[in-house]
């Protein structure tokens, strides 16, 4: 089983000792700083600790400094500070916890306290590490379609309602709509397998993510249907970068083998739209591309 590491910041090393002493014994592993170069590197390093014990009294970091070892990866880490002083400064109290301390032990000390309160403020950590983890995975399900790994359904909703606002508000660029589909992929079941038909909507999706720009949005709308959101875009080019990606298609290697069939409707936001009729004009195009023998592109100006 992995030892908990503590990160400890004190004065000097007989200081540090003592608590190195305290911490081994109890089955923690410790880092030692004392210095500001020896500071810096640890901020600058990507090393894990799950808590961080403070003097207060230290000169080389102040307070905020040190709670920024907090940061990025080193997230939820508590900072615990220990003032020995015999008379203790209010200040250096309250400088502490307004930067972000966890806890302030002050003397006299109570050795089994000192590892009561620091395993405390572990565990506490922990658990709201993992609830961030649970909260980042369903916000992640909520934006992101876990199939195709592009934009959810729900999320582009929310994406065109805020690009008609910004239209409706500045009208300065041309915002163009996609909405494609595999035409051919119930063959593809019916033959193969939905496993299959799963994996070319993946593998579909991969492709479109690779070959459109990064201020389009790709999301899948259902079944192997995606639109595609093109700023600063009007129809002329994007018939062009239909073109493109017919090419681009017709060329890869894995997607050629399962020959699929694919129709376009396109159309651009207007002034008045509102998402239903936005939604309504690209899907009534893309159902007469469906309908043709050849091309299945249908453009709704």
């Amino acid at each position: 089983m992995k030892k908990e590491h503590l990160l400890i910041l004190e004065i000097n090393e007989k200081n540090y000792s003592v608590l190195q002493n305290l911490f081994e014994k109890n089955e923690y592993e410790t880092t030692a700083v004392l210095d500001r170069e020896s500071f810096e590197s640890i901020m600058g390093s990507k090393d894990n600790f799950d808590a961080i014990i403070v003097n207060a009294h230290i000169k080389f970091a102040d307070s905020k400094e040190i709670q920024k070892l907090t940061n990025d990866e080193r997230e939820f880490v508590p900072v615990i500070y220990i003032d020995s002083a015999k008379v203790h400064d209010k200040a250096l109290l309250e400088a502490s916890f307004n930067s972000g301390a966890a806890e302030y032990i002050k003397k006299p000390f109570d050795s089994k306290e000192i590892l009561l309160r620091v395993a405390h403020h572990i565990e506490l950590s922990k658990k709201l590490r993992e609830y961030k983890l649970r909260i980042d995975k369903l916000a992640n399900l909520a934006t992101i379609d876990q199939l195709s790994k592009s934009t959810s359904k729900m999320h582009m909703q929310a994406i065109l309602r805020h690009e008609l606002n910004n239209y409706k508000r500045y009208g300065t660029e041309d915002v163009s709509i996609i909405y494609l589909g595999i035409t051919s992929i119930e063959k593809q079941i019916a033959a193969f397998g939905l496993e299959r038909g799963e994996k070319i909507i993946a593998q579909f999706a991969k492709f479109l993510r690779a070959n459109i720009r990064e201020s389009d949005v790709l999301a899948r709308w259902v079944g192997s249907e995606f639109i595609i959101l093109l700023t600063n875009t009007t129809i002329k080019t994007t018939e062009s970068v239909i073109r493109k990606l017919k090419i681009l298609l017709a060329a890869d290697e894995t997607l050629a083998k399962s020959q699929l069939e694919l129709a376009f409707g396109v159309t651009a936001i207007k002034k008045d739209d509102t998402n239903e009729e936005l939604l309504s004009r690209v899907q009534y195009a893309y159902k007469a591309a469906k309908k043709q023998t050849y091309g299945k592109l249908e453009v709704i100006a």
